[in-house]
């Protein structure tokens, strides 16, 4: 690469631009380890192992340039909160924690004893979910009373906070099992995320529909998060999922398993249905950018990764719950697809890197 295209940052210059967008990238790559955890193959622990420490590695990096932007430059983490895109993307470093806490649970003998593992994911869980409520509110609240939002700023990415509140049963009520005399709390909290992540999930929906239907298309740059649009019903399934697991060891309200179990199991399906739909239209949409437009790269790029993993968890919760055999083809489909996409879009936030291009101002 010539020198003409490359240039050097200081860390003061990296802090000050640094996108909240980042941690997307750790997200794409930690679910990667929950994504293969259904294939039955001696491989798939070192594999799963070599992405949990990639995407540790890169939480680690990304974390002190992202905190000390907080203290160095609060008018840029301002101006970010303030804007009606970037905002969302801020959960990005809770639910990292999320998604690391939950690689330990799903393979908790890798790298330290399943005590030790299960005690980190505990710690990680409840503060990225503290997290998690605490910048909702902070984001939510600007946005009400921002008098500069338009239709034409709606995107998928404002998908993120409801996303986020659906990933915090994923790992909790996991942790409700792990730690009975933790459950009561545990189990409430999860129950929470739950409630606030669907029901802002079809609020944000309908406005981000809405905005698709009666506008153009989002500038090319956005073109990748509307692979965000899978995410949350992908999670939902897993949801499900983990609420199936809990109640089998653990009876909770009341609820009979008997009873709840059938239901949960045509909603796993269904709305994992609805994922699959959306992972179809998204192909459609991106395909028809790189036809008509063009598809720059850009950190965006990174929301073809997570949601895919999504999409990958859910579909093999689906195989297990139903053995239909159609699944398990589509399983593997999904999986192929997440581990091509997120090495071609490593290897372009790489030459980003080197470039310098990553770190000019987003906006």
């Amino acid at each position: 690469m010539s020198t003409a295209t490359t240039k050097k940052h200081s860390f003061n210059e990296i802090a000050q631009h640094f996108s909240p967008a980042w941690f997307a990238a750790v997200m794409g790559t930690a679910v990667i380890p929950l994504a293969i955890s259904f294939i039955p193959a001696g491989i798939v622990r070192p594999v799963a192992g070599a992405f949990t420490v990639i995407a540790a590695a890169m939480f680690l990096v990304m974390l002190p340039p992202w905190l000390w932007r907080f203290i160095r430059f609060p008018a840029a983490v301002r101006n970010d909160l303030n804007h009606p895109v970037a905002a969302n993307f801020f959960p990005t470093m809770p639910i990292s924690l999320i998604i690391l806490a939950l690689d330990l649970l799903r393979y908790p003998d890798l790298f330290f004893a399943p005590s030790v593992s299960q005690q980190i994911a505990l710690w990680l869980w409840l503060i990225g979910a503290t997290a998690i409520f605490g910048m909702g509110f902070v984001i939510l609240e600007r946005i009400y009373r921002h008098a500069g939002i338009k239709l034409s700023h709606a995107n998928f990415g404002w998908y993120i906070p409801p996303v986020s509140k659906l990933l915090i049963p994923v790992a909790g009520l996991e942790l409700a099992h792990i730690f009975p005399a933790q459950a009561d709390w545990v189990f409430g909290l999860c129950m929470a995320g739950l409630g606030v992540g669907f029901f802002l999930f079809l609020f944000v929906g309908a406005a981000v529909y809405h905005r698709y239907i009666f506008e153009e298309l989002p500038m090319s740059r956005f073109a990748a998060t509307f692979f965000i649009g899978i995410a949350p019903p992908a999670i939902l399934a897993v949801d499900l999922a983990k609420l199936l697991q809990l109640f089998e060891h653990m009876p909770l309200l009341g609820i009979s398993l008997q009873a709840f179990a059938p239901l949960a199991k045509l909603g796993i399906l269904m709305t994992w249905g609805f994922a699959a739909w959306w992972f179809v239209m998204a192909l459609l949409v991106v395909s028809h950018y790189i036809r008509q437009q063009n598809l720059p790269y850009a950190l965006s790029w990174w929301a073809f990764t997570f949601p895919s993993g999504a999409l990958g968890v859910a579909s093999g919760v689906a195989w297990r719950t139903s053995g239909f055999a159609f699944l398990q083809a589509v399983y593997y489909g999904v999986v192929l697809f997440l581990l091509v996409v997120w090495g071609l879009v490593l290897l372009r936030t790489l030459r980003g890197v080197i470039s310098g291009q990553v770190f000019a101002p987003a906006h």
